[in-house]
């Protein structure tokens, strides 16, 4: 176990996302029987270590617009049932986004991942 130097954000729907996609089909369940969901869930995001809070809502800012679409499109990449306004506004309103300043890397494997 170790501590990273990192700085982490998490970002989870809150009532707007929730509503949208109770309102449309996931692609990962299209064809499929489920469950009511009771909640959302949420990515991580793992940044720079940033000295200052406003550094990282500048980067939470600069960011918004791909941060929303990529959120979006783990729900569906069908980019018509989109909202048309993906703005900073509308994402703050749409999403929760929480800090974390210590982050542990628990297992002792390497950290595998996708280039997006």
């Amino acid at each position: 176990m170790r501590v990273i130097n990192r700085t982490a954000i998490t970002i989870v729907g809150a009532q707007p996302y929730i509503k949208w996609t109770l309102q449309k089909e996931a692609d990962f369940n299209k064809g499929t029987l489920t469950v009511a969901r009771a909640k959302t869930y949420g990515s991580a995001f793992l940044l720079p270590e940033f000295e200052l809070e406003e550094d990282l809502q500048e980067w939470v800012e600069e960011n918004a617009t791909w941060l929303f679409e990529l959120q979006l499109a783990a729900w569906t990449e069908d980019e018509s049932s989109w909202p048309a306004s993906r703005d900073l506004k509308t994402f703050r309103e749409w999403f929760r986004i929480d800090i974390h300043n210590v982050v542990v890397d628990v297992p002792d494997d390497d950290i595998e991942g996708v280039e997006l």
